[in-house]
């Protein structure tokens, strides 16, 4: 169910101690999922991105994974009670004993409502090495049907052609720094475009996908899981992430590629128009 009082615990986490667990994230476990890489699940915020508010992104979520340390990690309403977000970023988290969702943060999440968790899935073909099929599915107790602002966002299902020459351009929507490096809770988007697999830097599993910041902000700590949103279809969830300093801008960044991946334990809704249609019976009148 919605809580709107534990809500208080998670923004008293950021605004008291954000910078202890900020630090936290930088020395723990990598961003594949393994323990030791100096740049401890960095899950990312996006840096001097432009602020929007969910009126505009009503799938934006973030979640507060609370283990032996608090972590925090972006993702996208995918049903009524789904949350979709990177793996890497729940196993990022260690053991994990406690899930809070927000949502319907207008203008900022201050004022989200919260969701506790059911139960979560990671891809059962999710590689910590090579970030293959690198999605999982939370699922809230509760629902998100009639909230304001909250609306869960289409899953693209068809991979998009790009080339040197066509480039689509799309956006990821994530909790923000400032340029300056100052945290804010406002929700930021930034624009990203698709790259091919050759200008990925080395082989990829085909359930990858690379993309470099075209706007003025890109995603770093804190933003582990945030949506990239082509053409107003979910297309990917951050993978791969940097550190939030200005001067280490990314050539580019991985995202797992939701087209080619099955989602855990998610049905896309069957409409109307997607319906099969039942073959017609041909009857015969007896005199």
């Amino acid at each position: 169910m919605a809580q709107s009082a534990r809500f208080i615990f998670l923004v008293l986490s950021l605004v008291l101690f954000g910078g202890h667990f900020v630090k936290g994230q930088q020395e723990g476990v990598s961003d594949s999922g393994q323990q030791g890489s100096e740049d401890g699940g960095r899950v990312g915020r996006i840096v001097a991105g432009v602020p929007v508010t969910s009126t505009h992104q009503p799938y934006a979520v973030i979640t507060n994974a609370i283990s032996q340390r608090v972590f925090f990690f972006a993702g996208a309403v995918l049903s009524n009670t789904e949350i979709i977000t990177s793996a890497s970023a729940l196993r990022s988290a260690g053991n994990i004993t406690r899930l809070v969702s927000a949502v319907g943060s207008n203008p900022s999440f201050v004022n989200g409502t919260i969701y506790e968790y059911l139960k979560y899935e990671v891809h059962s073909g999710f590689n910590s090495t090579t970030l293959e099929n690198d999605v999982a599915v939370i699922t809230v107790n509760g629902t998100f049907a009639g909230l304001p602002n909250v609306r869960p966002i289409t899953l693209a299902t068809t991979e998009i052609p790009v080339s040197p020459s066509n480039r689509p351009t799309c956006v990821v929507v994530g909790w923000g720094q400032f340029a300056n490096g100052n945290y804010h809770v406002n929700v930021s988007q930034t624009n990203y475009e698709l790259l091919t697999d050759q200008e990925c830097g080395g082989a990829i599993p085909p359930s990858i996908v690379c993309a470099r910041p075209s706007g003025a902000g890109f995603a770093c700590s804190f933003d582990g899981g945030a949506p990239l949103v082509c053409n107003g279809q979910l297309y990917g969830v951050l993978t791969d992430q940097t550190s939030c300093d200005i001067t280490s801008r990314p050539a580019f960044q991985k995202f797992a590629k939701l087209p080619t991946i099955r989602i855990p334990g998610y049905t896309p809704a069957i409409s109307n128009a997607t319906l099969p249609i039942a073959p017609r019976k041909n009857y015969v009148s007896c005199p």
